[in-house]
């Protein structure tokens, strides 16, 4: 249950994702590791999640070791919103008997963020997610409860949610990391293009029981909240990702 801070030195928050082109990490000390980009799927070596965009990885052909931006220069202590008295810090791997990640509710099986106060836990790309979402003219907010169900899976509760201020829209953490994971998880998607391995939500939209007029106008929503969503889930949620994840969403 090794502590994963101070990597390089130990900075402070805005410091801490300053980009280097080249850095050594304790979980793979054979070699250094080289910031790259890439828009093909990859599993990241340290929190066990998918990955894609910037991103550190071992040059050295005899290696495939990848970690997210996240996961390579980890703040040190930080403290989020929904739990303000509570301190959380990088570990290599969640301590047993411990909470699955408040936010999406899966189990951590790699590195992630551990308050040792109240047992919470958070993935490293889980804790990076926005307060607010703007798409469009409209304004999303990150809940950390909701009441009213979340229109991809129909249902309540599974962590944090989506909401937009007309409180038309939920999006559940959980059901985005879902469309990421669909075929990943089955190992299809590794490696390959991203446009090739998140489904198309045209069955999702059509879930929604909106007035025709109206259909279009909230498609466009949940796609621009999808397009932040998956980007920051996937460890890169810079703008050259967020177009990427756009293509993917656009009706055939």
């Amino acid at each position: 249950m090794k502590i994963m801070v101070g990597l390089i030195k130990r900075r402070s928050t805005a410091a801490a994702m300053t980009k280097f082109d080249e850095i050594p990490h304790p979980s793979h000390p054979e070699h250094k590791l080289e910031q790259r980009w890439t828009r093909k799927l990859f599993k990241c070596n340290g929190c066990n999640e998918p990955g894609i965009g910037s991103h550190y990885t071992c040059p050295q052909s005899s290696c495939s070791f990848d970690l997210h931006m996240y996961c390579a220069i980890p703040l040190g202590l930080f403290h989020h919103p929904f739990q303000r008295g509570c301190s959380f810090q990088l570990l290599q791997s969640p301590p047993e008997n411990t909470r699955s990640c408040n936010a999406c509710g899966e189990k951590g099986t790699g590195f992630v963020y551990h308050c040792k106060g109240c047992k919470s836990n958070l993935h490293p790309c889980c804790a990076k997610l926005p307060m607010k979402l703007e798409a469009g003219d409209v304004n999303l907010y990150l809940y950390e409860k909701v009441k009213k169900p979340c229109q991809e899976c129909g249902y309540k509760g599974k962590g944090w949610s989506y909401r937009s201020v007309d409180k038309k829209c939920y999006l559940h953490v959980a059901c985005a990391k879902k469309l990421i994971a669909e075929k990943w998880l089955h190992g299809s998607g590794h490696g390959d293009d991203l446009q090739t391995t998140i489904p198309n939500l045209n069955n999702m939209i059509q879930k929604y029981h909106q007035p025709k007029g109206k259909l279009k106008r909230f498609a466009e929503i949940v796609r621009l909240v999808l397009q932040t969503v998956i980007s920051t889930l996937l460890g890169d949620p810079t703008a050259l990702i967020a177009g990427t994840v756009k293509l993917l969403l656009t009706d055939d």
